[in-house]
């Protein structure tokens, strides 16, 4: 999943470039008038990226002892992550936030080894930027459909950032005072077992000496995964004809990682729709 979008996303690259120049403006017809007013400028975009990021990297370093170099490379690693959960989300309507994150504990248990809070905090950075990126997109694709302008709803979006950290900060401590309530005390069972932090926090663990920790199989299956992710894009590159038959490298690694119930209701879902 991961190795298919970003050479997919690579070999967009023309698109893409068109996309930031457009939004950059610069035209004097009136499609190129109409962008201006309703899009959200480029420059907007830059400044945001450098002053969250810097605000995400100088918190990474001074109260989880990540080094500044490393954080501000955990910031450059979502960006590009980020962009494999927005399609994935945008060719199954699920968001792979746990994936993600888990490649971001692998990169940096072979960066950090010894450092389990790094491991945790560079993988929730990357956890919380994949699934705000996702969901803007569902946002923005319903303002779409409904004719809404998409500046005013970037503002309307910004302005909640504000309050829904307030929110969400202060909520949390209040529930969460301290981590005996998500790890429990002694034999005693903890009041919010938060599953999934259970499973982040086991995997963090794991990287804590490495790669080496990883089950031989493990380490093949990494491998075999990102090239066959490469062929099947290769393939759908070089023949095009045969592209509908071919598997999708999105939905085989949302298979592979999701309980079985739901990719087995997308199967059904598939054969009833496609009869």
């Amino acid at each position: 999943m991961v190795s298919s979008g970003l050479l997919s996303f690579a070999l967009q690259w023309r698109t893409v470039v068109r996309a930031v120049t457009g939004m950059r403006g610069g035209g004097d017809d009136t499609q190129s008038q109409i962008v201006q007013e309703t899009e959200v400028p480029f420059r907007w975009f830059a400044w945001g990226v450098f002053f969250s990021g810097l605000a995400v990297g100088l918190v990474s370093h001074m109260y989880f002892d990540i080094p500044f170099l490393y954080a501000l490379l955990a910031i450059g690693l979502t960006f590009v992550l980020s962009l494999v959960a927005c399609r994935a989300t945008g060719e199954s309507d699920i968001t792979p936030v746990g994936a993600m994150g888990k490649i971001m504990q692998l990169t940096y248990g072979v960066l950090i080894p010894q450092s389990t809070t790094a491991n945790l905090m560079t993988a929730s950075i990357t956890a919380s930027s994949a699934s705000s990126s996702a969901d803007l997109l569902n946002d923005l694709k319903s303002g779409y459909l409904l004719g809404a302008n998409p500046r005013r709803q970037f503002a309307a979006q910004f302005i909640g950032i504000f309050a829904g950290t307030v929110a969400t900060v202060t909520g949390f401590y209040l529930l969460v005072p301290n981590a005996t309530v998500l790890t429990g005390v002694g034999s005693a069972a903890p009041r919010f077992p938060a599953p999934a932090a259970q499973a982040w926090k086991a995997v963090a663990e794991v990287f804590k000496m490495g790669l080496a920790n990883m089950p031989p199989m493990h380490q093949q299956a990494i491998f075999w995964g990102l090239t066959l992710g490469v062929v099947i894009v290769l393939l759908e590159l070089w023949l095009p004809k045969a592209k509908r038959y071919l598997p999708s490298a999105t939905g085989l690694g949302l298979g592979l990682i999701l309980p079985f119930q739901y990719p087995f209701s997308m199967l059904l879902g598939a054969i009833i729709a496609g009869a």
